[in-house]
């Protein structure tokens, strides 16, 4: 037998794992891909680890054989050089995520290389944890999206990510935070342990095959960035029939267009899924059990599952990509109502959509995303949406929060605005990647990052917009009210943004929320519903 899987895996803390690799004892293999992830994907595994979810085993590669390659480096820091030993660990799935971790969180500038600095830059890797970010998806920020204004008067507000495994310097940051503000000492504490005490599992394949090893790195690592779960499935399920892997890209190229973004959909969305269908929850990580079960047919209901969700999304929700979705787990209650009825009712889905959106549903941990798609679930059977979530459904104003573009209610602001606009016959931003941009206008930049001072531009470049220059119509689809006009010219910044966001908000409750909590028989409080 040529590889032996222990049934078992050792768990790990995370940080001996980081100081594996920065001793070398966990060698990198050349046959590796390179660190590839988006910021995005990179963002998603800090926010899992904080929220204790699973990010998916480890699997290494123990051996005998000291003869293969390695990498020197990860991004731009460099890693020792093992001494010799009658025992080698190479990683063999995983990269992205520990690369990931280790740059961010143990951040070693003892051993930066000018080598790789043209191709890694440093600071693409100093992450911040908003302390006083008002839920997980809104905690961490990369460097380039905090103006250096920023930092400097609200220090104490953002920690750098790297201090979690640097007790003083960690302690000098924590006595910056003013002595009417121990909440954010408090969260402070809860992210280092959360990631101090956060526990991997690696599985050990042992195997002094080089040439079987390397095939089955390149195998598992030349279809793109996918997460090891899908790996290990592939491995379970791999018969001379069936290559979960392959199935994988098939049905993606068969069902979506190169031009389509939905190709950009991503193989744990498409696992979780998977999921559903054969009846585990979506953070199951039964592995052996549901390679029992995965097959070809399967994977080709779920691809066509996806199809409809893009339709609907598309036709339905002025939404053409997965990255426009405010939050992902909403795609997945969709595309599961399509599983179970393809013919499933529009209107009942958009309803929930937007509620589930401005309640918050998904905004805090897994088992109440749980309990929201088994809300949705009950809706679509008995027509009225119940809410099982151990807290309120939470309505969030617009007024003082801040614009982070990868937050669920900032990309539902973004998808109300551009609705308004096309009341208006106005079209709407989009940035290069081609999602809906909101932009500041250039007296803005150096004001707070909220709502009311961003704009969806139309055709007009973002260098030469100009709210001056504006027709009526353009003013009043963006909500510019002559009032407020008046207050822009006279520089009060500050309230113009105030009643802009006021009167955002209002037309989502108008227009968004109060239909489709009518529409739902969706109550809040109290048997009260939404006014």
């Amino acid at each position: 037998m040529s590889f032996k899987f222990t049934m078992e895996p050792r768990v790990s803390f995370l940080s001996a794992l980081l100081k594996d690799i920065y001793e070398g004892v966990l060698k990198i293999p050349r046959f590796q891909r390179s660190l590839v992830w988006k910021r995005q994907q990179q963002r998603e595994l800090l926010c899992s680890i904080y929220e204790g979810l699973p990010i998916g085993a480890l699997l290494v590669w123990n051996t005998r054989l000291d003869n293969i390659n390695t990498y020197d480096h990860i991004g731009p820091f460099l890693v020792e050089k093992a001494p010799s030993s009658s025992s080698n660990i190479y990683l063999m799935d995983g990269l992205q995520r520990l690369s990931t971790l280790y740059c961010m969180l143990l951040h070693p500038v003892d051993k930066i290389s000018n080598k790789y600095i043209s191709e890694n830059s440093v600071s693409d890797f100093l992450m911040y944890c908003d302390l006083s970010a008002d839920n997980v998806e809104n905690m961490f920020l990369f460097r380039d999206e905090l103006s250096a204004d920023e930092l400097v008067r609200k220090n104490y507000m953002y920690m750098p990510l790297d201090l979690v495994f640097k007790s003083k310097e960690l302690l000098r940051f924590q006595r910056l935070i003013p002595a009417h503000m121990e909440g954010l000492v408090d969260r402070c504490d809860a992210v280092v342990s959360a990631f101090k005490d956060y526990k991997i599992p690696v599985i050990p394949l042992e195997s002094d095959d080089q040439a079987l090893v390397t095939k089955s790195f390149e195998r598992i690592n030349s279809r793109g960035t996918v997460m090891s779960e899908a790996h290990m499935l592939n491995a379970l399920s791999y018969t001379d029939k069936f290559d979960l892997l392959g199935s994988l890209e098939l049905y993606n190229e068969k069902y979506f267009d190169e031009a389509s973004k939905w190709k950009e959909i991503d193989t744990e969305f498409v696992l979780m899924l998977l999921k559903l269908k054969l009846g585990y929850e979506i953070y199951s990580k039964e592995t052996d059990k549901l390679a029992k079960h995965i097959n070809d047919g399967s994977v080709s209901e779920i691809f066509e599952a996806i199809e409809r969700l893009a339709e609907f999304a598309n036709n339905h929700l002025n939404i053409d990509s997965p990255a426009a979705f405010p939050y992902r787990l909403q795609m997945l209650g969709i595309a599961r109502a399509f599983l179970d009825n393809p013919n499933c009712s529009p209107d009942m889905l958009v309803s929930w959509f937007y509620l589930s959106a401005y309640t918050n549903a998904f905004g805090t941990t897994a088992r109440n995303s749980q309990r929201a798609l088994t809300d949705l679930n009950g809706y679509l059977q008995t027509g009225k949406l119940g809410w099982s979530l151990n807290q309120g459904p939470a309505l969030l104003p617009l007024e003082g929060i801040k614009v982070n573009l990868n937050a669920g209610r900032i990309k539902t602001w973004v998808l109300a605005l551009a609705a308004k606009l096309e009341s208006y016959n106005i079209k709407s931003y989009k940035g290069s990647e081609k999602r809906l941009i909101p932009i500041r206008p250039k007296e803005f930049i150096k004001n707070e990052r909220r709502p009311g001072f961003y704009f969806l531009l139309g055709d007009t470049p973002a260098r030469n917009f100009d709210i001056r220059l504006m027709s009526e119509n353009e003013s009043l689809a963006h909500f510019v009210t002559p009032e407020l006009y008046e207050l822009y010219l006279s520089g009060q910044y500050f309230e113009f943004a105030r009643r802009r966001e006021a009167l955002m908000f209002n037309w989502e409750m108008e227009n968004m929320i109060e239909p489709s909590a009518n529409f739902a028989n969706f109550v809040i409080e109290s048997g009260t519903k939404i006014h």
